[in-house]
């Protein structure tokens, strides 16, 4: 893995969401709306900071499945690839939650969404695009949810390729062990 590589690339979604989220008021203003300009910005430099997430965590995964060691422990038997397999899909989706986390912060900073609960309530169901229509948010503050929705199935789909190519790997091995 290029550490450095994966350490500035993280500098630089770091600094692109703290450009976006420094140039919001302190005082979450739910009443005031934002400049259509700053919505894209916010957008913009959340798929940034989970594009940057989910590359260190593919990388992470992929070094760790290739280790040595690891291959060694898990050409034992089939019940170890398993375990892999498993542990690849808890990795994703404590990663997803977490990107839903980040989101939810992000409606309750800028002031669209007040509380916990409703903010990650809202996060989740539109990170999934489920998208019950419950919560809303006002009207200025929705190309914020349009954001986290395309978002959402990107690292959706990105995690879910990541995952068939996990369970590829141990089902080759398991046919061809000498890989």
């Amino acid at each position: 893995m290029h550490w450095k590589a994966l350490k500035g690339a993280l500098l630089v979604g770091a600094a692109t969401a703290g450009i976006v989220l420094s140039s919001l008021p302190s005082t979450p203003p739910l009443a005031r709306c934002p400049e259509i300009g700053r919505l894209p910005g916010i957008v913009l430099a959340m798929i940034v900071t989970t594009t940057i997430i989910h590359t260190l965590v593919t990388s992470v995964q992929a070094d760790v499945v290739h280790a040595k060691r690891l291959t060694v422990w898990y050409a034992v038997s089939s019940s170890r690839r398993m375990v892999v397999i498993a542990m690849g899909a808890l990795l994703m989706a404590a990663t997803l939650f977490l990107e839903i986390l980040l989101w939810a912060w992000i409606y309750r900073y800028v002031g669209a969404i007040h509380g916990l609960e409703t903010s990650l309530y809202f996060s989740g169901i539109t990170f999934t695009t489920v998208g019950y229509g419950d919560i809303t948010l006002a009207k200025c503050w929705q190309l914020l949810s349009v954001g986290e929705a395309v978002n959402g199935v990107l690292m959706a789909g990105w995690s879910t390729a990541l995952l068939i190519v996990l369970v590829q790997r141990m089902m080759s091995y398991s046919v061809h062990p000498e890989e």
